[in-house]
């Protein structure tokens, strides 16, 4: 494969897994433009650990931050899975590497980590939604304080997530007998 059929490769971008991350990064982004009015002019957007607010935004600059979380940062990190070990593989950190990403098995491998940064991208976008959704109730409150069981269901399902996401990876690398 030649320097441009890399570059210029679309098949990360075709990928069914692809396609829900960015359906599901237009739906967050839906639900976060549809309740962002609900949402008073100073917003509380980081707390302490008490539950109470200690940062604020005004709701113009809380929309921008939240957006780019959901849209940006999760498809940006998806794509950058599934590309990195097709331009630059001696930047991948997987187990066997030169094993997994030898001519013989690289596209393969390469076709696994772009599934695999499209799903950890979901996982972003769901968790990003889930912290907006506790920020709001938090704000709906009088005093603001954000719900820690909404915050730490939403934390605890990530690093559930998280760590299935990482057991299916690492067990794919294995170093076959």
């Amino acid at each position: 494969m030649d320097v441009n059929q890399v570059l210029f490769s679309r098949a990360p971008l075709r990928s069914r897994q692809f396609v829900i991350l960015v359906l599901l990064a237009l739906l967050g982004a839906i639900f976060v433009l549809l309740t962002i009015d609900q949402l008073p002019e100073q917003v509380g957007s980081h707390f302490a650990s008490d539950g109470d607010p200690d940062g604020w935004m005004t709701r113009e600059s809380y929309l921008g931050f939240i957006l780019v979380f959901l849209l940006v940062y999760p498809v940006a990190i998806a794509f950058l899975i599934g590309f990195l070990p097709r331009v630059m593989p001696h930047w991948v950190n997987i187990p066997n590497r030169d094993y997994w990403l030898a001519p013989e098995r690289r596209e393969e491998s390469v076709k696994f980590l772009s599934a695999q940064g499209a799903w950890f991208g979901c996982l972003l976008v769901l968790v990003v939604a889930g912290i907006h959704y506790a920020i709001l109730v938090g704000n709906l409150s009088q005093p603001p304080t954000l719900p820690l069981s909404i915050f730490l269901t939403v934390l605890g399902a990530f690093l559930i997530g998280l760590i299935s996401w990482l057991v299916v990876v690492l067990r794919r690398f294995r170093k076959p007998e």
